[in-house]
């Protein structure tokens, strides 16, 4: 009787993890520090940030620009999240980099336009897909890839528990480059969800298998089930809702989002949509904070174990 106690208590605290994290995280979405980019003088930029600020402080963070062309530069690059062209009554989003950020950015900057009596024009230079309107494919896309690297690792210590290192290290390669290019089609061949890079797209989702496997395999390794537990525990239910999920990071409260940011799933995300929407561009921080878990599974792979047994002493007769 007490350990079926102990069952339901274990599963309703797991309950109550996912719950928290994720309820907590996006229950009430909030913008904080988002970048603009106004096409103007930067008085131009300070009299709205004033504006913005007395309304939302901390919301939005202005960068005046000199030309249109520079801002749209950086909203391709990531650099910003949407252009401000007050002059013109425009305003340029990106919705592939977040349908709710873009969405929330067109009803602030509208409604004070409108506050102004001013129209401001709304265009989306960087559209999500047809077959991912919603855009929330590229986060379920990436739990599709981290839940297979944690399985591959189980697996393959219970199949084949005395591989060694270069074997280990050839399967899980050879099973991200598999998993990565099968979800990869069905992504952009079947469904059209992340279309247009396919090659791109089975690089960095191999890569995401690969990450996620090897730090789990050494995590499985040093401390067999319980640490392989602990990585999916910190991979799923705190790394994908501190990730922003489908809202961004930027509208998740501030400190879950910089756990965010050390975590392998967040980084994942960005990834694919930078490589699939943005033709590559700000991957260096992702494929930074993916190569460091990468680096850190090789580590506890190859790291010597304490030995567990100990050599009987000879005993002295005196």
């Amino acid at each position: 009787m007490r350990k079926l106690i102990a069952i339901v208590g274990a599963v309703t605290v797991l309950g109550m993890v996912f719950a928290a994290s994720f309820l907590g995280a996006l229950h009430q979405p909030e913008p904080h520090d988002v970048p603009i980019a106004v096409v103007g003088p930067s008085q131009a930029a300070a009299g709205i940030d004033a504006v913005l600020d007395a309304k939302a402080p901390g919301a939005f963070t202005l960068t005046p620009y000199a030309d249109e062309g520079s801002a749209r530069n950086a909203l391709a690059d990531r650099e910003v999240d949407a252009v401000l062209i007050p002059d013109a009554g425009r305003l340029v989003v990106a919705s592939a980099g977040g349908r709710t950020g873009s969405t929330v950015i067109t009803q602030v900057f509208q409604a004070a336009a409108q506050a102004q009596g001013r129209p401001l024009a709304v265009e989306d230079a960087i559209p999500l897909p047809p077959g991912d309107a919603g855009g929330i494919s590229g986060m379920f896309y990436v739990l599709a890839l981290v839940i297979p690297g944690i399985a591959v690792a189980v697996l393959t210590f219970r199949v084949a528990p005395g591989l060694g290192l270069a074997g280990r290290l050839g399967l899980l390669a050879v099973a991200a480059l598999v998993v990565g290019t099968a979800n990869a089609w069905l992504s952009d061949v079947v469904f059209g969800a992340l279309p247009g890079r396919f090659a791109g797209l089975v690089a960095v989702s191999a890569g995401v298998t690969l990450a996620i496997g090897l730090v789990s395999s050494g995590l499985m390794r040093i401390a067999g089930a319980p640490g392989v537990g602990l990585a999916a525990l910190l991979f799923i239910p705190i790394g994908l809702p501190a990730s922003g999920g489908p809202l961004g990071a930027r509208f998740i409260p501030e400190w879950y989002a910089a756990v965010g940011q050390v975590l392998p799933v967040g980084q994942a995300a960005e990834a694919v949509k930078n490589v699939v929407h943005f033709d590559g561009a700000a991957l260096a921080t992702p494929l930074f904070v993916l190569g460091g878990w990468a680096l850190l599974g090789l580590v506890l792979l190859v790291v010597p174990r304490r030995r567990t047994e100990t050599a009987a002493r000879p005993v002295l007769v005196g």
